[in-house]
């Protein structure tokens, strides 16, 4: 889709959608810029009619990235429109693609990747489309081992685990439903864990009530669960330097991935 801007009350354009954001990059138009497409009645600020940034999928072929909506995919991966021809080649000689963009697999219930990949525009958590909408998830790992030495001392865990434990970033597609179901746990996180420690607080130094203080500690681990078991989209089973599994992804989602390649 082509979209044309202004530059001091001069019409721009037409641009594509990753040209546009690298525009937004360079600083060349910022978010107060006004642009128009195709469909629109009159120009409008990019802010108002871009809410969010669609990240970018990479063809499995030639390793560019390209908005989703100009990828097609084809025996499980994503190809764009020139490599289609190359790529259905391959298939039929039995050979890979050549780009290095082939990233993402399946292992059992866990998906396997590699940082910084962004996902197929799909939920995550139950594979309706996502609408080019993409959370950032930072994942870090450790091995469980490490958790022994809390046997130790937890002040030796922590800075333990802070030196050996392993970073990956992800661009996880989720569906509207899932966002409001995040924020609505995020949000009763917060307030049930600020509430019990407001409340084991003042009912154990002000009222002197053990009862009270024992509501609060039960309302700030319950609140605690709660938004750990509801608000992730994914979470690390395991990170190396190449890849990352994840746990949490829709089993439909999982389907449309080819298997793991690795032995």
């Amino acid at each position: 889709m082509n979209w044309f801007y202004l530059i001091d009350a001069q019409k721009a354009g037409p641009v594509s959608d990753l040209q546009l954001d690298a525009l937004l990059d360079s600083g060349a138009i910022n978010e107060t810029t006004l642009v128009w497409r195709e469909g629109m009645k009159d120009w409008q600020p990019l802010n108002l009619v871009r809410t969010h940034r669609p990240a970018p999928m990479v063809c499995a072929e030639c390793g560019q990235k390209f908005p989703a909506g100009e990828l097609i995919q084809l025996n499980r991966s994503w190809v764009c429109a020139q490599c289609k021809p190359v790529f259905l080649q391959r298939m039929s000689e039995g050979a890979a693609p050549t780009g290095t963009a082939v990233s993402m697999w399946r292992m059992n219930k866990q998906l396997v990747t590699r940082s910084e990949t962004p996902f197929p525009d799909r939920c995550i958590k139950c594979n309706a489309p996502a609408n080019g909408f993409r959370l950032k998830r930072v994942l870090y790992w450790q091995h469980p081992a490490y958790y022994l030495l809390i046997l130790c001392n937890l002040l030796v865990l922590i800075i333990v685990v802070l030196i050996v434990r392993k970073k990956a970033v992800l661009h996880v597609g989720v569906c509207a439903k899932h966002r409001a179901q995040r924020k609505l746990a995020l949000l009763i996180g917060w307030i049930g864990t600020l509430g019990g420690i407001a409340l084991a607080i003042v009912g154990g130094v002000t009222f002197e009530s053990g009862w009270a203080v024992l509501a609060g500690i039960l309302l700030f681990i319950g609140a605690a669960i709660y938004s750990g078991l509801r608000a992730p989209m994914g979470s690390a089973a395991k990170i190396t330097k190449e890849n990352v599994w994840v746990r949490g992804v829709h089993r439909d989602f999982l389907a449309d991935l080819p298997e793991w390649p690795a032995p």
